[in-house]
């Protein structure tokens, strides 16, 4: 069975990485033979500190299906196109908006970066900041906060880029075009009806429309519609969640 998590609001809380007793079940889980993937906002340097090192070589997709890695090393990337990064460059400086762009292992920030945002990146020190001039292979473009939200939203509709909303209504980022959680797992070789699972926002509704069987985590109303059952967070999750991978891997 391929079992798919996302990472914050679901397994990750408040930025502490999976809890042990979590980890333990998802190895287990492994050992008995299924396949344990992990789809999240996160570029891959961002996840990997959050994850128990039992599971740096599993299937990682990051930075909102924009990036794919396994075996601890990038097997796809779907970057943004020059012009595109440009446009949206020009669309962050008329706004005044502060922004992360995600490359391979490493990031670019631009604007004010007072946002509580900028203090979770590259909590691992994976990466390194480069300057703009030295930017390449952009996978992800993240606005933290800008002027007019709603209008850089609007703007950049008329750009090939897929929008991708955070549960802080102030976040949102920028993929290419068509890119999502799903795409990144069809390509793996993943499709339709041949997966579980446990997310918890806006940015997994691609994943849950097309799983076999989806475990909402918390009370989104958007996922609500779309998920096969609910696990509430808060005292007493990891239980849950553990009787829960028991008995749908059954």
């Amino acid at each position: 069975m391929n079992l798919i998590f996302d990472l914050d609001g679901t397994l990750v809380f408040q930025g502490k990485p999976v809890s042990p007793s979590i980890s333990d079940a998802l190895h287990d889980l492994r050992l008995d033979g299924h396949t344990i993937g992990f789809a999240s906002a996160r570029p891959h340097r961002d996840m990997l500190p959050v994850l128990d090192e039992r599971f740096h070589d599993a299937l990682l997709i990051g930075a909102n299906g924009a990036m794919t890695c396994e075996g601890g090393v990038p097997v796809r990337l779907n970057c943004l196109p020059p012009e595109t990064y440009d446009s949206l460059r020009d669309l962050a400086a008329r706004y005044r908006a502060a922004y992360l762009v995600d490359l391979v292992w490493d990031y670019h920030v631009s604007g004010d970066t007072s946002h509580p945002f900028f203090s979770l990146i590259d909590p691992g020190c994976l990466g390194r900041h480069v300057e703009h001039h030295e930017v390449e292979n952009p996978v992800k473009f993240l606005v933290a906060h800008c002027d007019d939200p709603a209008g850089f939203r609007r703007e950049v509709q008329s750009l090939s880029v897929a929008v991708h909303q955070h549960s802080d209504m102030q976040l949102f980022d920028m993929t290419c075009h068509g890119v999502d959680k799903m795409s990144a797992l069809a390509d793996y070789g993943v499709g339709a009806g041949q997966f579980v699972c446990f997310g918890n926002d806006f940015n997994d509704m691609p994943m849950f429309r097309h799983a076999a069987h989806s475990v909402q985590i918390g009370e989104h109303p958007g996922l609500a519609e779309l998920a096969s059952e609910r696990l509430p967070s808060g005292p007493g999750f990891d239980t849950r969640l553990i009787e829960t991978l028991r008995r749908l891997a059954t």
